[in-house]
């Protein structure tokens, strides 16, 4: 059986992930306010309401709490996909668990790390796929330049032949030291900085 997704605090209180804290107050106070005159029309599920509200808007309001909960919450959406702990949910989190024999802080720590690890990975590979395709750009206009350079040159100049041909030889291995620079010596600093950054 398809498990029920389930409410979030995001969810419970009607705002985004990327809402601020002045924005999830303003709502929260407005539902509050509802459900307040509900609770004292006599409505019985009010009740429940607020206090669902409450323990929303304190986990959210907290820049700590809400820090700790947004992991959680990535943490549940990859291991449990996003749906409520049905018994087979369970159980194959059980399995998961006892088999790897950590805590479920313990492995929410290894998923964070992973996906830490993940995000620097794709960060050195957008930066080095810039550089290629920077030098690509200048190594077309070389050969473009070279070729409307050769149109205006006589041919039977052995001089000009060895020095364009010297010239790609040239710009090829000057780019191929300057991205061993850029990979191993510009980037290794700047994700030493990243990781500072976020510890």
């Amino acid at each position: 059986m398809a498990g029920v997704k389930r409410e979030t605090f995001y969810g419970i209180l009607g705002v985004t992930k990327e809402s601020t804290s002045e924005t999830i107050e303003a709502i929260y106070l407005k539902e509050l306010e509802f459900w307040e005159r509900l609770e004292g029309a006599g409505i019985s599920e009010a009740k429940d309401k607020i206090l669902e509200l409450t323990r929303a808007y304190l986990t959210l309001s907290d820049p700590k709490k809400r820090k700790e909960y947004d992991r959680q919450l990535d943490f549940e959406f990859v291991l449990l996909d996003g749906k409520a702990k049905d018994p087979e949910i369970e159980e194959a989190y059980d399995i998961y668990r006892l088999s790897h024999q950590k805590t479920y802080q313990e492995i929410l720590s290894d998923f964070t790390q992973f996906r830490e690890e993940m995000g620097d990975t794709l960060w050195i590979l957008k930066k080095t796929t810039i550089y290629m395709v920077l030098n690509l750009l200048l190594y077309s206009g070389f050969v473009l330049l070279h070729s409307l350079w050769n149109e205006n040159i006589e041919k039977d100049h052995v001089w000009f032949e060895m020095v364009s041909g010297w010239g790609s030889g040239i710009f090829l291995l000057l780019s191929a030291i300057g991205y061993v620079f850029f990979r191993f010596r510009f980037l290794k600093k700047e994700l030493k900085k990243r990781k500072e950054k976020r510890n």
